[in-house]
């Protein structure tokens, strides 16, 4: 015996009970047969993920002010502006050491790539927020450099650098240029320190004697190149 003639019926006899207020029909019938379960009313939602924050109190302040200063051209490189964990872009700023980055924060630059208004474009900024500022954007940039010291090139690779791209004018002194092994040229440069031989061998560098074009007058130099090629250089001179 089949229950689908009986159905109509059913339905019609409800809604007369509710009409004549007897009964208050469900709002859906359901028979044996009926498969699974209504969906559920809302759908349950994640909760967002917190913007991670430094551990250290000097870099999380940093991020504060970066945020807030730094981030509206840093983020999108205007006016040449290193993005943070951008390691290749950030290893020759951070090699001149954290003084000259932050000198530079404060002060303002204008380098060959771009320029940094002085500590950003807000005067209001201390000069500890704007070292903070710099602490956060270097410890975000250096991970990969830091990661991997045996990556470092070796003075072999420095040689080869050297040859190709550089020989032509510290071989003959051209422009003042000083010879690798020339210790007297090279005591008073090497006493400079590393990081300020390879801001001048990467961004060029004028002084009394000569000058040195920016990478050697060689713009696809690569950073990790210049480094070895000074490494080189110094390390023939000592």
């Amino acid at each position: 015996m089949t229950m689908k003639p009986f159905l109509p019926f059913l339905t019609v006899t409800l809604l007369f009970l509710s009409a004549c207020g007897l009964e208050k029909p469900p709002a859906s019938l359901q028979f044996p047969d009926a498969k699974g379960d209504a969906a559920p009313s809302a759908a349950t939602t994640a909760p967002a993920a917190a913007a991670e924050v430094p551990s250290d109190p000097k870099l999380a302040a940093g991020k504060v002010v970066y945020d807030a200063n730094c981030a509206a051209c840093h983020d999108a490189g205007m006016m040449g502006a290193p993005k943070p964990g951008d390691a290749a872009a950030w290893a020759p700023r951070i090699a001149q050491g954290a003084e000259v980055m932050t000198k530079n924060s404060i002060a303002g630059f204008t380098g060959k790539l771009g320029m940094m208004p002085a500590k950003g474009g807000n005067a209001s900024l201390t000069d500890e927020e704007v070292t903070n500022a710099v602490a956060f954007m270097a410890d975000k940039s250096k991970g990969a450099a830091a990661a991997t010291p045996a990556a470092a090139p070796a003075v072999a690779d420095g040689k080869a650098a050297y040859d190709a791209s550089c020989a032509a004018c510290h071989e003959s002194g051209m422009m003042g240029a000083p010879k690798p092994g020339d210790k007297a040229a090279w005591a008073p440069r090497i006493a400079q320190g590393n990081a300020l031989l390879l801001s001048h061998a990467t961004d060029g560098f004028k002084g009394k004697v000569g000058m040195m074009p920016a990478k050697g007058g060689n713009a696809a130099l690569t950073s990790a190149e210049i480094s070895s090629i000074v490494t080189y250089m110094v390390d023939k001179s000592k």
